[in-house]
């Protein structure tokens, strides 16, 4: 019997092509994949790995080239298509009905009814031992899935592309909205869906994800392979040359030393929430970044929003550069001097449909105001600035900010609070869904921002992250600051030990208080 690496291709592509007005995105891609193993596929935002995803999955054309699968050319004119291959993709944005349930969504399509209504026991059963094979026990078949957490919604995605009976699952950034533990969880089925005989197409941002899982790796930069083979010897500095054709340090700095004296910018005193979150205290200097760890669900994100007065308190104080927000509100914090680089950008940060001027002058809006109109050409300038200042690609600042990478939505984000000189700036997941380089250039623009004197909060699932970028390390968990860190005192087994509670209690301090 063949092994996987000797056996014939389960897909293949050959001359594929794509181009959009003119640019190209894909160029002349030549690639084999065979069942049973995990392929990881990289490159920087815009190297063109979704648009080869969404060729896969018959949600858009190429423009030359051929697919193959099992030796037969194959023509998907639709995403329904390529599911009769048995080709299945979840992508970042999520498509599920939020108004029904999961066991509805996993089975949408091939559900039994009679005289219209499904058959809800039979169901439920369908539902319950597809779960328990693969091993999602909290799932419940019931569940609407708009009452879902993100990582659960995930977990129904997954499970309507095994209940379709895929041979080639495509994940598309499956990691980016989970816990430490789900990320493991998500990582060993995806080794039990290849041992099962699947083929697993892996896009990620998270090369020791790739590396730890992947039997190869296949890279694009600018539209081409710059490098298809095992994953055994590379390492992410290897990786990362061949995305961006250059090496990136990825070892962080000792962060600057505060200068003495420097003035407490943000004061949080045992603030506390209805949900539970808190006490909370901690205060941050002008030119210190402190960074927040902790599990997803730790309260990281509910502090943030509570400081910026996006959901309301039960108790205690905030103050910015000496005043008291009385009564927190997003309007009342901007005047103060705050600013939220918010975690779902496309949710909460960003209008995507309009441009990355509109986008970046709108909380300062006001200060381009003439006799009630709008001083286009001073906006115009200041955008500019701010946006050469941030390194954001754009072909102008008049595109729109939806045809950005990823990593540029993010740095539009940031330019949109920077106009703003804010004295605080909290930053939640500064760099989810963005690629190495990009990831690099935010390192940078946080760190030049501390060094100009505002005080920064960084919130990051990424240890390392907030480890490296932090003079202090808070570490939350179940809504209160458990252990706070200096740089260069703990080890990241340290940091996810006091995360989960495995920690000496007797050495917690006083919390970061």
């Amino acid at each position: 019997m063949p092994t996987a690496v000797s056996a014939p291709p389960l897909l293949e592509v050959a001359g594929l092509t794509k181009a959009y007005a003119r640019n190209p995105v894909l160029r002349n891609l030549d690639l084999e994949f065979r069942a049973g193993r995990v392929y990881g596929l990289l490159g920087e935002n815009g190297a063109g790995k979704s648009t080869f995803a969404n060729i896969l999955a018959g949600l858009t054309h190429a423009d030359s080239g051929r697919i193959v699968i099992d030796g037969e050319r194959k023509h998907f004119r639709a995403p329904k298509d390529a599911l009769e291959q048995g080709i299945a993709i979840i992508t970042q944005e999520q498509s599920l009905a939020l108004d029904r349930s999961a066991a509805e969504n996993v089975f949408f399509g091939q559900l039994d009814s009679r005289l219209g209504f499904v058959k809800q026991r039979a169901l439920r059963e369908r539902f319950d031992a597809l779960r328990d094979e693969i091993g999602f026990t909290e799932l419940r078949a019931g569940a609407m899935v708009r009452g879902l957490s993100q990582a659960k919604r995930q977990q129904v995605e997954i499970m309507r592309a095994l209940a379709r009976q895929a041979r080639v699952i495509i994940m598309d950034e499956p990691t980016a909205i989970l816990s430490i533990a789900e990320t493991r969880q998500l990582l060993g089925l995806i080794r039990k869906l290849a041992a099962d005989g699947r083929l697993v197409l892996l896009i990620s941002h998270f090369l020791e994800d790739v590396l730890l899982i992947a039997d190869e790796v296949v890279v694009l930069r600018d539209g081409a392979v710059t490098f298809a083979g095992p994953t055994e010897g590379q390492t992410p500095r290897s990786l990362t040359e061949h995305m961006v054709g250059r090496a990136i340090e990825f070892e962080h700095r000792q962060p600057a030393t505060l200068p003495d004296g420097a003035p407490t910018r943000l004061e949080v005193n045992d603030l506390t929430r209805a949900d539970g979150i808190g006490p909370v205290s901690f205060q941050v200097r002008a030119g210190e970044i402190v960074g927040m760890a902790g599990l997803v669900g730790a309260g990281r994100s509910e502090v943030a929003r509570a400081i910026f007065g996006l959901d309301p308190i039960t108790g205690g104080q905030i103050v910015v550069d000496g005043f008291e927000l009385s009564r927190p509100s997003p309007r009342a914090a901007i005047r103060a001097g705050l600013a939220l680089v918010s975690e779902d950008r496309k949710q909460d940060g960003l209008s995507l449909v309009h441009s990355v001027r509109d986008n970046s002058s709108l909380v300062v809006r006001r200060a381009f105001a003439r006799l009630g109109f709008r001083a286009v050409r001073p906006e115009k300038a200041a955008v500019g600035q701010q946006t050469g200042r941030m390194a954001v690609k754009a072909r102008s600042i008049e595109q729109s900010v939806w045809q950005l990478s990823g990593g540029n939505q993010q740095k539009v984000l940031f330019t949109k609070w920077v106009m703003s000189q804010p004295k605080v700036l909290i930053v939640d997941e500064p760099t989810r869904g963005v690629d190495v380089g990009a990831k690099a250039q935010i390192y940078e623009i946080i760190q030049s921002l501390a060094a100009e004197g505002i005080a920064v909060v960084v919130i990051s699932s990424e240890i390392e992250e907030v480890m490296g970028l932090s003079h202090r390390l808070l570490v939350m968990r179940r809504g209160q600051v458990v252990r706070e860190f200096k740089w260069g005192e703990a080890s990241r087994a340290e940091v996810i030990a006091a995360a989960f509670g495995d920690y000496d209690q007797k050495e917690a301090g006083d919390g970061g208080k």
